[in-house]
């Protein structure tokens, strides 16, 4: 079913990842969210109509052009029916996390229907007498900030039966809802549409000449500034030739990157795969340690993360003396609004883990640096420009691309902050949420960290021939946020000693000085 007569094309990015779906490796993102209380399914359903329907892509299938040559479009189902993707399921005995994790383990291996929009909502009973709202949205729809964002769309900041939900909020205590406003709107009439366009076209046009003049603009003050001081070319030039050598610094990079020392965490992936994920890890615990080691509390998860892989490669025996684990790390390019805006809008850059490091606190240091350094790097622009070509079919050469990298590295590693404030389903508290992302080609570990209410909780999603209990890295990763936590009560209190010391010294180093003899 077509509005307007028209099929909206995919943008590359999106079919780049719409193209990636292996047997072994769906483009599936998998998020959910915890209630302690039993949610009746005509509750969710009313509230899926009216704040995720609103958005056309969760009404819409992908269709490929007669020749399938060209990008797929995006068309509306004409067949559409909610009840189709909201699936009522109850968890098998005992009912409990590991129960939780065995299904969604399943569920990573089911595909979405393709003749269908590509999500689906399932709603699962008998988790420790409470509910699981798992959602799984297929990548070409959305990347994982957006279905983040997604989430809390959904969520308010206040249960219905407040006194004050309907209240005017002040500026610092908004309603989800203000923050995350759709970003589509009501079809426009025929007349709007055209009114639109011409706008559109004055304001291209306008943009256009502006940007020209400020072409010009610039161009005069360079030349003035070279007339006036002849040796401003040389620096204009090495400026500009800098950021030249960069781009090709990182296209280099990352055509000819070795690939990774193989571990157990590498190597051919089946079709089996396993989930599992930490209990909330107090952000307050986190942020202790950042600050006494002046570093972020992105820096502290990775390292605590670094440790827990580590740990688990030397127990099956793996010779770690020079061993790195490359993984990709979504950035975001696009998402610079608080809105939701669906679509792939990130980027991918590489970080290597320094398995090879015994001690906490160096790796930490080390990975403080290596972060950095990727931070300010121009990964980021040429990955994005790298997936917009590989998005575009024929798909043999999409996954061409996509499989020379994915040899390269061992997983994806993705980072997503959320909000510090408990979220509400209606009159519901929103216990905990979690996400999983996808793998492309043979990468068979993905690790996802999330911070919910000065919390954070990190999830293992991993292939079952790999990791055959992603368990043991969970756990694994809470030791070695305790053993971090008790060196840095060590170190400080060394420091507090040490500063005693000097003071005393310093004290009795100014009672000589002054002339008065020492007692003995």
């Amino acid at each position: 079913m077509r509005k307007n007569g028209w099929l909206e094309p995919m943008h590359p990015v999106d079919s780049f990842w719409y193209s990636m779906d292996e047997s072994t490796n769906l483009m599936v993102i998998t998020a959910l969210m915890e209630f302690n209380q039993r949610i009746p399914y005509h509750r969710l359903q009313t509230l899926l109509e009216k704040r995720l329907l609103i958005y056309k892509r969760f009404r819409q299938k992908i269709v490929w052009p007669v020749t399938r040559l060209g990008l797929p479009f995006w068309d509306y189902d004409a067949n559409f029916d909610i009840q189709n993707h909201i699936i009522k399921v109850a968890l098998p005995s005992p009912g409990d996390k590991k129960a939780l994790a065995r299904m969604i383990g399943d569920f990573m291996i089911t595909p979405l229907d393709k003749e269908k929009p590509l999500w689906q909502v399932h709603l699962i009973e008998n988790y420790d007498d409470g509910t699981v709202v798992l959602i799984r949205i297929h990548h070409a729809i959305a990347d994982g900030i957006a279905m983040v964002r997604l989430l809390f769309s959904l969520a308010d900041l206040q249960p219905a039966d407040s006194p004050g939900r309907f209240l005017r909020r002040r500026p610092s205590s908004p309603n989800i809802m203000d923050i995350l406003t759709p970003v589509e709107k009501k079809p426009k009439s025929k007349l709007e549409a055209i009114q639109e366009t011409l706008n559109l076209l004055y304001r291209t046009g306008e943009v256009s000449v502006m940007k020209s003049l400020n072409l010009t603009e610039f161009m005069q003050k360079e030349l003035m500034k070279t007339l006036a001081h002849p040796t401003y070319i040389t620096q204009f030039a090495r400026h500009t030739a800098s950021l030249g050598l960069e781009f090709a610094a990182a296209m280099f990079k990352l055509a000819f990157m070795a690939e990774d020392k193989k571990t157990c965490l590498k190597g051919r992936i089946s079709t089996q795969k396993g989930v599992f994920w930490t209990d909330p890890i107090s952000l307050a615990k986190v942020k202790e340690i950042g600050k006494f080691y002046n570093c972020s509390i992105n820096d502290v998860v990775l390292a605590a993360v670094t440790g827990a892989l580590r740990n688990y490669c030397m127990a099956r025996g793996n010779d770690l003396s020079d061993a790195e684990s490359r993984f990709a790390v979504p950035v975001s390019v696009g998402h610079g609004s608080a809105n939701v805006e669906l679509g792939n809008k990130f980027s991918l850059v590489f970080l290597q883990l320094p398995l090879h490091l015994d001690d906490p606190v160096q790796r930490l240091r080390e990975l403080r640096k290596r972060i950095r350094a990727t931070r300010h790097s121009a990964e980021a622009y040429v990955g994005y420009q790298a997936l917009k070509f590989l998005g575009i079919p024929p798909k043999r050469i999409t996954k061409t691309g996509a499989g020379f990298f994915s040899k390269k590295l061992t997983g994806v590693l993705a980072n997503v902050p959320g909000p510090t404030v408990p979220l509400y389903f209606e009159d519901l508290p929103v216990q905990n949420i979690m996400f999983w992302v996808p793998r492309i080609g043979n990468m068979g570990l993905g690790i996802s960290i999330f911070s919910y209410m000065e919390t954070v909780t990190i999830g293992i999603a991993s292939d079952s021939r790999l990791v055959h209990d992603p368990a043991d890295i969970t756990r694994l990763i809470d030791d070695e946020f305790t053993q971090m936590h008790e060196i840095m009560k060590k170190n400080k209190q060394l420091n507090i000693v040490r500063k005693k010391q000097l003071n005393k010294i310093n004290a009795e180093a100014a009672y000589t000085a002054g002339g008065k003899p020492r007692s003995g």
